[in-house]
């Protein structure tokens, strides 16, 4: 299993396909297509030239162009990180025609769609929207980006997961999984029960028969709770943990850094070797840490 995939949730892993996207395109616009072909799927996955790495990225008919992102924890900061990945995924839809954009002929690029999926403990809202002129210094009204945040848990979205099947059986898991966890279970014993249940209830049957150890290994990158509250430190608090790990043993030193490359990772989409400059790391040693990620 490659490295991006061990680090996708399983709502990535299990919702990007086209029939999937289909029905949750579907359900979101209330419309009634009926073609999956017509889903393309251009998931930004990071390259040479580009570090941006998003969840789930789509093109309806070439004419919508869908973002969607999977949180956990609540990030008020998602309509700046949208426009970093629209942005990219334009630039490159008209990567061919670049001589035209200085032209006098309009440019017709698809329209797009923003939304997240809350996976995550916060039980107080149904649905939110978050918009980027919320983070802007003074008032503007010259750019505007809509986020729609749907909770997935246990009975929040209802209309939605009625309306979208995988989003619903896929709810159903995740509320189970958290439910074992909550029962003291470890993440192993407790993706493993929730797998259980699902099965037993006809639930993700397919996927879960077919991807149970990547289920496993997905849960097992999860962070638990402390853990994905080092998920949101800054680059200069990843810095200070690291380093203060170095001043321990050598094998704490190699445990700690390893956890500040992560979380660095995750929460700034940067690639592993910008992350190791980050943190300070000498060149001379991304090797040596690129083989324990």
């Amino acid at each position: 299993m490659t490295n991006r995939k061990i680090r996708d949730t399983v709502f990535c892993h299990y919702m990007a396909t086209e029939s999937h996207l289909l029905e949750l395109f579907n359900a979101l616009n209330d419309t009634h297509l009926k073609n999956s072909s017509n889903v393309n799927i251009n998931t930004l996955e990071g390259s040479f030239f580009s570090n941006i790495k998003n969840d789930i990225s789509f093109l309806m008919d070439d004419l919508v162009i869908v973002l969607i992102e999977h949180q956990t924890t609540i990030n008020p900061n998602m309509p700046l990180r949208f426009l970093s990945y629209l942005d990219e995924l334009y630039r490159r839809i008209v990567s061919g025609q670049s001589a035209k954009i200085y032209g006098s002929e309009l440019i017709k690029v698809p329209a797009p769609e923003f939304y997240v999926f809350y996976d995550g403990d916060d039980m107080s809202f149904d649905q939110q929207i978050l918009k980027l002129s919320n983070a802007f210094e003074s008032a503007s009204e010259n750019l505007e980006l809509i986020v729609h945040v749907y909770n997935l848990g246990d009975g929040k979205s209802e209309t939605l997961k009625q309306k979208c099947s995988a989003i619903k059986e896929y709810s159903i898991f995740s509320n189970k999984y958290k439910f074992y966890r909550k029962q003291k279970l470890t993440i192993d014993q407790a993706v493993k029960e929730a797998v259980r249940y699902c099965l037993e209830h006809n639930i993700m049957t397919e996927y879960l028969r077919n991807n149970e150890k990547e289920v496993i290994d997905m849960f097992g990158f999860e962070w638990n709770e402390k853990e994905e509250k080092d998920a949101l430190i800054k680059v200069g608090e990843a810095r200070g943990e690291a380093r203060g790990e170095a001043r321990g043993e050598a094998r704490g030193e190699i445990r700690g850094t390893l956890r500040a490359i992560k979380n660095l990772m995750r929460t700034t989409n940067l690639s592993a070797e910008a992350a190791m400059k980050a943190i300070g790391i000498s060149p001379s040693e991304y090797k040596k840490y690129l083989m324990m990620l």
